[in-house]
């Protein structure tokens, strides 16, 4: 709940920070709350036994950041322009560093991220249908208060607020998305989330100058909705459906790719949002009227957030239960997957 919940409330309080102190506290407030988290865990965690420390996976933990950190550079210079050297460097390096890592992993005993469990492919399904939702939901978060600040001239904190929808729409289905979930698996409660946020999107994607702002809430309600509704349901499932042995090594690995996906739907959709306010300036001439420039640019990269949430929608149908292994099938030193859900 706090990792979907998080998202939503962020803006609100560090568009609270921005206007009582500086941005600078944006960063500062993880201080405390970073040694308040360790002065807990010292007195309250408890002592388990120790076992021998795994090997660090020295190329991993170099080939990793190259890659991840590159393609991201690229895919953010690629929204200005696809052919520009910056943007080529990016995505060549990024790339050989990725095909790299991808070998070195797949070679190593005990892997900096577990690339093996990609050999499930109800998990594949699961966690590309969760990577799909992520740049869907995350780019929107970026955007829209972005549209509120820079079009409607609303203030860090008012901007924010409009995020409350989200964050009350979510903790409301989110315990509905799980008792559902019991009953009917992945699959109905992802088409209907992902459904949901799409058509969330293409409503943003219609907003002018003068759009009332119900008319932008209702939206974003509605992608709480669907947030709740699916996330949460489709993390399950790709937990369910790993490998028992791998399951310990799955969190890492999803906690890991899902910072990676946000950052390149952050960095793709503000390079195209950026590019699109260039283009739409341009068509407008010399005495066009920026802010319906900026507004046009926002309507098209909200456009563009719902044809990816639709290809989640689509994929969605795909997805299956997990097969069920007979007891004599299981391995018996594997965790529970439900155990997992809080690491």
């Amino acid at each position: 709940i706090p990792m979907l919940l998080a998202p939503a409330i962020g803006p609100i309080l560090s568009g609270w920070l921005i206007g009582f102190a500086s941005w600078h506290w944006i960063f500062l407030i993880n201080l405390p709350i970073g040694i308040a988290a360790l002065l807990v865990g010292i007195k309250y965690l408890p002592n388990v036994e120790r076992q021998k420390a795994p090997a660090l996976d020295i190329l991993g933990m170099i080939l990793a950041p190259i890659a991840f950190s590159m393609l991201a550079y690229g895919v953010s210079e690629g929204g200005t322009d696809w052919g520009s050297t910056k943007t080529l460097t990016g995505l060549i390096v990024g790339g050989v560093a990725l095909i790299l890592f991808i070998i070195v992993e797949l070679r190593q005993k005990q892997p900096l991220l577990e690339l093996r469990v990609f050999g499930s492919s109800d998990f594949t399904r699961g966690v590309i249908i969760l990577w799909i939702s992520q740049v869907a939901l995350f780019g929107a978060i970026l955007m829209i208060p972005l549209y509120l600040q820079n079009v409607r001239g609303f203030t860090a904190l008012e901007s924010g607020l409009t995020t409350l929808p989200m964050a009350i729409c979510s903790m409301i289905f989110m315990p509905i998305g799980g008792r559902l979930f019991d009953k009917l698996g992945a699959r109905p409660l992802a088409f209907t989330g992902l459904t949901i946020i799409a058509v969330a999107l293409f409503t943003l994607s219609q907003v002018n100058v003068d759009t009332k702002m119900a008319l932008v809430m209702i939206p974003i309600a509605m992608m709480g909705a669907g947030m709740g509704l699916s996330m949460m349901s489709l993390n399950t499932h790709v937990l369910n459906s790993a490998p028992r042995r791998l399951v310990s090594r799955v969190t890492p690995l999803t906690t890991a790719s899902q910072q990676v996906v946000t950052s390149f739907a952050i960095a793709g959709l503000t390079g195209y949002l950026t590019s699109q306010i260039s283009v739409h300036m341009k068509e407008a001439g010399a005495g066009g009227d920026p802010l319906i420039s900026a507004t046009s640019a926002f309507d098209d990269t909200f456009f563009v957030t719902a044809f990816v949430a639709l290809a989640g929608v689509l994929l969605s149908i795909i997805l299956r239960k997990p097969r069920v292994k007979a007891d004599h099938e299981r391995e018996e030193d594997a965790p529970d997957p439900a155990m997992m859900m809080g690491h």
